[in-house]
């Protein structure tokens, strides 16, 4: 069951760029990442059940990386991934640079 919840997070949760950093929204949580613990923007590829998933995670200054939800896709070169990967990576570097 906890599998499942959080596939579903994953899938259908989202997160909004905001001046204070990233908003994590998922169906059991909400939680703000600030752009001064955000160390990078990364793609993982990943094998599951002979299937290719991809996503975006926010590798942080400390802590874990973590998952952005409604970044995963089974396509290895999807365009829209790309998208909102450039967008996230511009919004830090807009927050961070001022």
């Amino acid at each position: 069951m906890v599998a499942f919840v959080g596939t579903v997070n994953l899938i259908y949760g989202r997160v909004l760029l905001t001046a204070r950093g990233l908003e994590f929204h998922t169906f059991v949580s909400r939680r703000v990442i600030p752009w001064s613990e955000v160390a990078g923007i990364e793609t993982r590829r990943r094998v599951i059940r002979s299937r290719i998933l991809c996503d975006l995670r926010v590798v942080r200054v400390r802590g874990r990386a973590l998952t952005i939800p409604g970044t995963t896709t089974s396509r290895v070169m999807d365009a829209e991934l790309e998208l909102k990967q450039v967008a996230i990576q511009e919004r830090w570097s807009r927050a961070v640079n001022g």
